[in-house]
């Protein structure tokens, strides 16, 4: 047991443990995080839950079916190189996922809505998160 001395020495430096330990969590978990994204992208969802476009152009959907893709949604799948490149980023108020592959900024730019999860997956990480850091704050406090 610790003394209540310690303990609000301990509180004081509490925000930066917790900034320090959800990035160790979202690093520890990240290939999860970022499944979850990219079954998100390959549906064409964005993070309000709409689609992000009900279709391609018809020439560009002509060269799609050309090609033997889907032409129903946007899925941005392409080649892959950007989802294999995603990673997980602790940013202040929440979590952003960033690849280095540059087709990412096309994407950004085109579908906004495309990298942000949805309310339902924001959720699902926002209690992982909670539950592990809630674990973790209580052995820094107290022992």
């Amino acid at each position: 047991m610790i003394s209540f001395k310690e303990f609000v020495r301990r509180f004081g430096g509490l925000k930066k443990f917790i900034e320090k330990e959800v990035k160790k969590i979202l690093k520890e978990h990240e290939k999860e995080i970022v499944d979850m994204i990219v079954r998100q992208q390959h549906e064409g969802i964005g993070s309000d839950g709409q689609k992000l476009q009900t279709g391609y152009s018809k020439g560009y959907a002509k060269r799609r079916k050309k090609k033997g893709l889907q032409t129903g949604y946007v899925d941005l799948h392409f080649t892959g190189k950007m989802h294999k490149g995603m990673k997980v980023l602790s940013v202040p108020g929440g979590v952003d996922i960033r690849s280095k592959e540059p087709y990412e900024y096309y994407v950004r730019a085109n579908f906004p809505k495309g990298f942000s999860t949805t309310p339902e997956n924001a959720k699902l990480i926002g209690d992982f998160i909670a539950a592990q850091l809630a674990i973790r704050m209580k052995i820094y406090l107290v022992k």
